[in-house]
């Protein structure tokens, strides 16, 4: 890794959302989750952290208005870059401060976008802002992540993870996650390495990624929600849509709307 980029700060970096890509460019369980609460018509739809637009992509294509937003030019670069027509339109912005004045049917924040924000007042800002952006009968569809009791239970030990890439020229990407969570603490701490080996003619690389995601469990979340002025439709736990069980899921498929009676 490049000694002048700070192991926070890769997730711009154009390498990084190669790296992205390779895990989850063509992931796709999560789809029928939202294709299934969307409104069956075309609708205008706001996704919180596109990244490198595969959902973004995937719903434009089902005839729906999307507009994606991200941090990360690179990302972005490369959402412009696979877009075909109905191409969705997409925007380098902070979803704490946004920036729109037309509302929209529906808001959506995939695989654990909301995580990140870790310090209450910005998770605050951003729910408030969505449920002002949000037609009146706007539908908002999340995906959460939920630590287990067993990484609560390691007190701020890491847990070790892999996982190795084949590449079609013979070179390999392995991927380390290291995750660690401190008792009494609503945040996780978690590393990403991603070692390039055997490429052919190459140096091999190292990239460190390290970040936190807050770690609120369903109640947590379920109150915050309400708190900001909305109601719980459904809870899922895993893409097959079971309905979510605390003790047994690590992924929360929300579906909320505005509770009613509350001004905007």
């Amino acid at each position: 890794m490049p000694l002048d980029i700070q192991p926070d700060r890769i997730y711009g970096h154009a390498r990084y959302t190669a790296l992205y890509d390779l895990e989850l460019g063509s992931f796709c369980e999560d789809l029928p989750f939202y294709r299934r609460h969307l409104p069956a018509h075309p609708c205008t739809i706001l996704e919180l952290g596109c990244g490198s637009g595969r959902v973004s992509r995937a719903l434009a294509a089902d005839g729906h208005r999307l507009t994606g937003i991200d941090l990360s030019f690179p990302m972005l670069a490369a959402a412009e870059l696979g877009a075909s027509a109905p191409a969705p339109h997409y925007a380098c912005m902070d979803m704490t401060a946004l920036a729109f004045r037309a509302t929209f049917s529906a808001i959506i924040a995939p695989y654990n976008t909301l995580n990140l924000l870790i310090r209450p007042e910005g998770l605050r800002s951003c729910l408030t802002q969505v449920r002002h952006l949000l037609a009146e009968n706007g539908i908002l569809l999340l995906q959460l992540y939920i630590p287990d009791e067993e990484l609560r239970g390691l007190e701020g030990k890491k847990r070790f993870q892999f996982q190795i890439f084949d590449r079609a020229d013979g070179s390999k990407i392995i991927k380390e996650i290291l995750k660690s969570m401190e008792p009494q603490s609503c945040l996780v701490d978690i590393i990403e390495r991603y070692r390039l080996r055997f490429r052919k003619n190459q140096p091999n690389e190292d990239w460190e990624y390290t970040y936190q995601i807050l770690g609120y469990g369903f109640e947590q979340w379920q109150a915050i929600f309400t708190e900001q002025g909305f109601c719980l439709e459904a809870a899922y736990g895993d893409y097959a849509l079971a309905p979510f069980v605390p003790t047994e899921h690590t992924t929360l498929l929300l579906v909320l709307k505005k509770a009613p009676g509350r001004p905007q």
